[in-house]
């Protein structure tokens, strides 16, 4: 009789111990999924807001300020590609705005920076093809000659890349419509053709779906400013 009491206070034992351990381990992965919750909603709530701002931004002052936000988010995440994207594009629109000429470099070494991450994290990416086509045009600020000439035979090469990979992303159109639109003659600028890549985005706008709320989906407004400029 002693030793099936014996026995039996062990079993139970034995069992409290488990249901301790289920209940801890039960605590434990609530607590991580509320934490994990917590911080998905607050980076939610982050790139809401700075994307937001960034896509209403008209001045080198916001666009600066932006880029940082977002490069800080990015760098915070780590492992999400669209912070990085988003902060290259901040970056870039910064070197375009820029009124100093010293600061530019700096800044569009920041935008290949990000643009570098966002590739690492989301390889063959169209709209990430596209963006370093972006970059490599703002290489082209103050830049005259061959230089800058080389610079825009990158940024085309990247355009038509994006383009091939995904010849429904908007983008790459509007991107080399904008350049060719701008650029002298004597560097490749053509008006003419710039206006067809206008014509070929808003078409290509009308009907894009961007893959997630925070994926890329700027440059509508833009492409139809410029494509009344052709008429």
């Amino acid at each position: 009789m002693i030793n099936t009491f014996a026995l039996n206070y062990s079993k139970m034992k034995y069992l409290k111990h488990l249901i301790i351990v289920f209940v801890l381990l039960t605590q434990s992965i609530t607590v991580l999924v509320a934490q994990e919750t917590k911080a998905e909603n607050h980076y939610y709530e982050k790139m809401k807001s700075s994307l937001y701002t960034l896509y209403n931004a008209g001045n080198y002052e916001t666009f600066n300020m932006i880029s940082r936000r977002l490069k800080k988010i990015a760098e915070e995440e780590e492992t999400k590609w669209v912070p990085y994207y988003h902060a290259s594009y901040a970056f870039i629109m910064t070197a375009f705005m820029a009124k100093e000429k010293y600061g530019i470099e700096e800044l569009v070494n920041q935008a290949q920076n990000m643009i570098d991450k966002a590739n690492d994290l989301s390889p063959n990416n169209d709209e990430i093809t596209a963006l370093q086509g972006f970059i490599y045009q703002a290489r082209m600020i103050n830049k005259t000659g061959k230089p800058g000439a080389d610079w825009a035979k990158k940024a085309v090469k990247e355009y038509d890349h994006a383009r091939f990979m995904n010849p429904e992303n908007p983008r790459p159109y509007y991107l080399i419509g904008q350049m060719l639109y701008r650029l002298p003659p004597n560097y490749g600028g053509n008006k003419e053709n710039a206006c067809k890549h206008f014509k070929d985005a808003e078409e290509k706008y009308k009907s894009f779906t961007p893959r997630s709320e925070f994926s890329p989906n700027w440059g509508k407004e833009a492409n139809a400013i410029m494509l009344s400029k052709c008429k």
